[in-house]
């Protein structure tokens, strides 16, 4: 089978778009976990996980006579539907953290950092707990494929 730069170029193309999606999703929802994967490992996991919509994207794009700025506008329009899926997807995770808070803050496990503000950010411990329960029943339950089969949707 020759090289063909052609369907390279159209696989580059459906990843880029396939990111400019995958990338604020997962940057929001807690389930892909990337408050602790830093750097270039973070976008070598999105790139992975683009790799799955992209030849389809790629393909359907090869169809039509796009120009630069069409592209442009489907990466902006990706862009801004991948923080739209990705605040909707967050919002369970998020009420967990605040009801957490706000048993924290009735129990009085904040008034530390009113004393001493050095003491770090307002991230409480019970928040942060039903945020990691929520997580792996998600996880437990097949619901990151649940996530994830949306975002590519």
């Amino acid at each position: 089978m020759p090289f063909n730069a052609e369907y390279l170029f159209e696989l580059m193309l459906g990843i880029a778009l396939a990111m400019a999606r995958i990338l604020p999703c997962m940057m929001l929802v807690p389930a892909f976990c990337f408050k602790y994967l830093k750097g270039p490992l973070r976008y070598a996991v999105t790139c992975a996980v683009a790799m799955v919509p992209a030849p389809s994207i790629g393909r359907v794009l090869s169809g039509q006579h796009e120009n630069w700025l069409m592209i442009g506008g489907l990466l902006l329009k990706e862009m801004v539907l991948g923080v739209l899926l990705g605040l909707l997807l967050y919002m369970p995770f998020w009420m967990f953290a605040t009801v957490g808070a706000l048993l924290d803050s009735q129990r009085g496990a904040l008034s530390g950092g009113q004393i001493n503000p050095s003491l770090g950010p307002d991230a409480t411990p019970l928040g942060e707990l039903l945020q990691e329960v929520l997580i792996m029943l998600v996880i437990l339950s097949g619901g990151l494929s649940l996530i994830t089969q949306l975002i590519w949707d």
